[in-house]
């Protein structure tokens, strides 16, 4: 009786994520052949917001995409805390190189709260110059045309902020790799099932493009200053304060550096945990998005029945034909498609990553420990001193 209790609802389980495969391939659908904005008319002059924490992988090639933008007047602010900090030299050089472009640079080591990179973000604020801000995660490169086209959505004035997927640019290490994969063939289809099912509430490290008076109306960068998804949380209390957050159709590339499997697990856990902890009801959800994984156990607990075999193999096509669409086809991720054997890999390992995050409270950011809160908050846990 358990043991048949257990197979059908793994068989539930795994129908229901066909179904989210389906409706993720309408989502992409629905997405990439929407219209967006006319991009050529208010070039309003912006300001881009880059936080630095050490030198990134290729981090000269990645800064300085944002110095060759088609666009009128705009401003570069870099940040960082550490007067040592390696990615200074190549924000000088960037200053030598491009000196028809505003770029300044803020050492400041004032905190505000738990998260350091937000701390950043409000040192940095008292050097822009401009209305509209454009924040950007420091491993992120773009097109010519990025700025006109992610601030055109805010002309708009029911658009609160602009946000966008990502693709990885490249990726050096096997570890890297799996991550790139889950990026296009996982994380993206969950973010265009949002976007059709309730919209976007929520904002994305690769692009949060704002104004400052939006900024200023849900309480600064001091309203984020203690969450670890300080993203996530930028999005969610503009779209509560009443705006809109724009999915804008640009695809950003993100330069992976060589994190190693080790890494790549820390990272994906630590993000796992912060959202478990946050959303509860939300994340035990994600169980109906492992199908790989789903059809795999019921293979093992029907004893390789035709018709678990046969569920297994319909749930691998559908599955694949996702993958390929959203990530291959419309987000033109190039390294999904060179390791797309690797997707059914990386299915699985997410599927033992959530169920890992169901135990413990504590990541490891930026070489500290923190416990993160329900509330999404994060509090240091300092070791104590072993005489």
């Amino acid at each position: 009786m358990i043991a048949t209790a257990i197979k059908l609802a793994l068989v539930a389980c795994t129908l229901a994520a066909n179904a989210f495969y389906l409706l993720s391939i309408i989502a992409g659908l629905r997405f990439f052949l929407r219209r967006e904005p006319n991009e050529g008319g208010n070039l309003t002059a912006a300001t881009i917001m880059i936080p630095l924490h050490g030198a990134d992988f290729k981090a000269y090639q990645n800064y300085a995409g944002f110095c060759r933008q088609d666009y009128g007047d705009y401003q570069i602010v870099f940040g960082v805390r550490d007067p040592r900090d390696s990615s200074i030299p190549i924000v000088q050089k960037l200053i030598e190189d491009f000196p028809e472009r505003d770029i300044a640079l803020v050492v400041s080591d004032k905190t505000i709260g738990q998260n350091l990179k937000v701390s950043n973000l409000h040192n940095m604020l008292a050097r822009v110059k401009h209305e509209r801000i454009v924040i950007v995660d420091s491993d992120i490169r773009v097109g010519r045309d990025y700025l006109r086209r992610v601030l055109a959505p805010l002309a708009d004035e029911r658009v609160g902020l602009v946000t966008c997927l990502y693709r990885a640019a490249e990726a050096p290490d096997f570890g890297a790799q799996l991550e790139a994969v889950g990026i296009t063939a996982e994380f993206a289809p969950g973010v265009l099932m949002a976007w059709m099912l309730e919209g976007v509430k929520f904002a994305l490290g690769s692009t949060m493009a704002t104004t400052r008076t939006r900024l200023e109306s849900i309480g600064g960068f001091q309203a984020l200053a203690d969450y670890l998804a300080d993203d996530f949380m930028l999005g969610n209390l503009i779209e509560r304060s009443g705006y809109e957050v724009r999915l804008s159709k640009v695809v950003v590339e993100t330069a992976m550096q060589p994190v190693g499997v080790a890494g790549m697990l820390r990272h994906q856990l630590r993000w796992a945990r912060s959202t478990r902890i946050s959303r509860p009801l939300g994340y035990l959800g994600l169980i109906l998005t492992y199908g790989t994984a789903l059809a795999l156990l019921t293979v093992a607990v029907d004893r390789a029945s035709y018709f678990s075999l046969l569920l297994l193999a319909a749930t691998l096509v559908i599955r694949l034909v996702m993958g390929w669409l959203i990530g291959v086809h419309w987000l033109e991720d190039r390294i999904l498609k060179k390791y797309f054997w690797l997707l059914p890999v990386r299915d699985v390992l997410s599927f033992l990553i959530w169920c890992s995050s169901w135990v413990g409270k504590r990541v490891e950011w930026r070489g500290r420990q923190f416990e993160v809160a329900r509330d999404g908050k994060m509090v240091e846990k300092i070791a104590p001193i072993v005489d």
